[in-house]
């Protein structure tokens, strides 16, 4: 139970044992957590877009010298380069104002999870016409007359470098202690837990909960729920007095703050702060994310899109699967017959692992994977069902064992790069399985599945998906199940697109893969 004066902590991360408790006074939680900063509004933005407006600079003016080099060479040289340098003046400035009116920038301080995946269909776009505009520039003035390879080679110069340096700024940018956002969350012990929860599993974010702010506890119940290693507040005191003493940069809101009567006049004191404020929609588990937001005479109205797919999309779909699983099959046989003859050096048993697994509308499948464990590891899987991390053993929830003793050295190594994964590109061909989709369930997953999560079942299960690229194992079989849903009811190619390059990344980093 908490103090009287409201203040308790929650096997407290700032350095004090489980059963301790903090001293009442928020100014006494601001110095455990840290010295103030004297930040005033967005500074993470305000630096990070100042970074990545020199990273545009910068890859536009590499990518003019690599076109300049490779193709764009004259005797002439040092006339066409003063011809260049003013058509650049003009040019770069320019390719400011399209990024900034694209949200280039900006879209950065209040998506923590934006990259550049989600840039690509903007800076292809983008390129082109600044590329063009360039063209028709020079030869309106006439200074100067640019080819078309040379253009061609710009223009694939140039799309390359803003996305691969936009990434690593954001990368060198996240290790930075200027990146990191201290936050609040603001709801119900279950809605602060599950937000907390998320966070955790992406320290790339750069977000410190510094401490949730809940309701006191019922008479007779007991205090939040434990684990989370943060300070919980229950007060009546004024939210904007206790975020200037925390030296907030960040408020999470909770979905319970739709029943507060007093709602719109919390908003509107948070958004005088010049804060990030984010909000946990109640209805967020059912619309999902892929909703149309316009207005009617001033009042907002959010359009939730049908969930059921055209036939029209799903052959879309299809063929893109067909597409991409062949090429990629071809161009991988090396590595294919690379990884099957090391396998078979390496222990005993068949190469390929195959296993049945529930595909769409409940129809099932034989999944076949490169082997990556001991030939008898289905009949030992009873003997290491209590190391399962996400509980259950082998009747609820997902079996998942960190470090897995049936696991051979060469698994270890596939599995770590999820190279044991590419058969199922076979799956794929048969339409079995898809690209991008819900994760394919055993059959003792698929009989947890209830009610509205059963709509999963509409789509062909995929190699990846939201589970994959938002953590893999480390997300529990319930969070798994939520993505899967978001995925079904939120497809589009473009998508599954963004989804698919995203997965060469996590698998880079190789976080979650067991």
């Amino acid at each position: 139970m908490p103090d009287q004066q409201g203040v308790s902590l929650v096997e407290a991360s700032v350095g004090a044992p489980p059963a301790t408790r903090l001293p009442p006074q928020p100014q006494m939680l601001a110095e455990l957590l840290g010295p103030r900063r004297g930040r005033v509004g967005d500074h993470r933005g305000f630096i990070l877009r100042r970074i990545l407006l020199l990273t545009d600079v910068v890859a536009l003016l590499g990518a003019y010298a690599f076109a300049e080099v490779t193709v764009g060479f004259h005797s002439s040289g040092r006339r066409l380069l003063s011809h260049d340098a003013l058509l650049l003046v003009v040019a770069i400035p320019a390719w400011i104002m399209f990024a900034r009116a694209h949200d280039l920038y900006h879209v950065d301080s209040r998506r923590s999870d934006h990259s550049a995946v989600e840039e690509l269909g903007p800076i292809v776009w983008m390129t082109t016409m600044w590329s063009w505009g360039i063209l028709l520039l020079g030869w309106v003035s006439g200074l100067r007359t640019v080819s078309i390879p040379k253009l061609s080679v710009f223009w694939l110069a140039t799309v390359a470098l803003l996305l691969g340096l936009r990434s690593l700024a954001r990368a060198w940018s996240r290790r930075q202690s200027w990146y990191q956002q201290r936050a609040i969350i603001v709801g119900t012990p279950q809605e602060t837990a599950a937000v907390i929860s998320k966070i955790r599993r992406h320290p790339e974010y750069g977000i410190q909960v510094a401490a949730c702010v809940e309701p006191p506890p019922a008479e007779g119940a007991g205090g939040a729920a434990g684990g989370r290693e943060v300070p919980v507040i229950h007060s009546d005191q004024d939210l904007s007095e206790l975020i200037g003493e925390l030296d907030i940069d960040r408020v999470i809101l909770g979905a319970s703050l739709n029943r507060d009567p007093n709602a719109s006049q919390i908003l509107s004191q948070l958004r005088s702060l010049h804060l990030h404020i984010d909000m946990v929609p109640s209805w967020q588990d059912v619309v999902g994310t892929r909703v149309d937001l316009h207005e009617l005479e001033g009042m907002p109205l959010i359009t939730v899109p049908n969930i059921e797919l055209s036939r029209s999309s799903l052959l879309l779909k299809r063929l893109f699967d067909l597409a991409v699983a062949t090429v990629g099959l071809l161009l991988l046989l090396p590595l294919l017959a690379l990884c099957a003859i090391i396998i078979k050096l390496d222990s005993p048993g068949p190469v390929l692992f195959r296993q049945r697994r529930v595909g769409r509308d409940g129809r099932s499948f034989e999944l076949i994977k490169f082997r990556s464990m001991r030939a008898d590891a289905e009949a030992r899987k009873g003997e290491v069902a209590s190391l399962s991390f996400h509980g259950g053993g082998t009747q609820t929830g997902m079996f998942k064992i960190a470090g897995d003793p049936r696991i051979t050295r060469v698994g270890r190594v596939l599995r770590r790069l999820s190279i044991d994964e590419l058969p199922q590109l076979v799956n794929i061909l048969r339409g079995e399985m898809s690209l991008v989709g819900p994760r394919p369930l055993i059959e003792s997953e698929y009989r947890q599945i209830v009610g509205r999560h059963r709509v999963r079942a509409t789509l062909t299960p995929g190699l990846t998906g939201l589970w994959q690229v938002n953590g893999r194992s480390d997300i529990p079989f319930e969070g798994m199940i939520d993505l899967d849903y978001l995925y079904v009811t939120n497809w589009s190619l473009w998508g599954d697109i963004k989804l698919l390059i995203r997965t060469f990344s996590v698998v880079a980093r190789g976080r979650g893969a067991y």
